[in-house]
């Protein structure tokens, strides 16, 4: 191909952020940057926190693109109702919750597409809690996710619009608990 060729060829986005999600399928869009994550884990050896990193930034640009707009002061029920519309549904993930208050609601069960794809289990598993933590801290800034009960080999995923000083500490064990337990199923 000539130069002239290759200049009139239309370039596509060089990463994951370039892509509007109105553009492309959003679990496509999820892919993009779970494959983004993947190279970056690669690229600061195996760093599990790089994954988490990115799977909240992208959970963050889900926010502001599809949901921010809907409802200024959010409840904890009425933000769930409107992420498994225009989030959850379109990615194919799934949340069964067990317990819902007003301000924390307890999965049962989640399903996560991306851990059935990966072969990098730990990876998919981090990068999907980060997502979700990207989402849920756009919304309640004074929250936290936590890492309940092990399922059926699903985490109990737990939602506190308030969070206390021990659980803002969580993000460090999840990291941990995760990378170990994705280990322990699979050995």
């Amino acid at each position: 191909m000539s130069e002239s060729e290759a200049k009139r060829k239309p370039q596509g986005p060089s990463s994951w952020e370039d892509v509007h999600p109105e553009q492309e399928p959003l679990s496509d869009w999820r892919q993009s940057a779970f494959t983004a994550a993947m190279e970056k884990l690669q690229d600061e050896h195996q760093d599990p926190d790089s994954v988490m990193r990115m799977g909240e930034a992208f959970g963050r640009g889900l926010f502001a693109q599809r949901i921010k707009e809907k409802a200024p002061d959010w409840t904890l029920k009425e933000w769930l109702k409107e992420l498994e519309k225009d989030v959850w549904r379109p990615m194919g993930t799934e949340f069964t919750f067990t317990k819902m208050s007003h301000d924390v609601a307890t999965t049962f069960l989640n399903r996560n597409p991306l851990a059935h794809s990966s072969q990098e289990q730990s990876a998919s598993s981090l990068f999907n809690f980060g997502v979700m933590r990207g989402l849920f801290l756009s919304a309640f800034p004074q929250g936290e996710l936590l890492i309940g009960e092990l399922n059926n080999n699903h985490p109990e995923v737990i939602f506190k619009t308030i969070a206390s000083a021990k659980d803002r500490l969580e993000r460090e064990r999840v990291i941990r608990a995760l990378t170990v337990m994705k280990k322990e199923v699979g050995d």
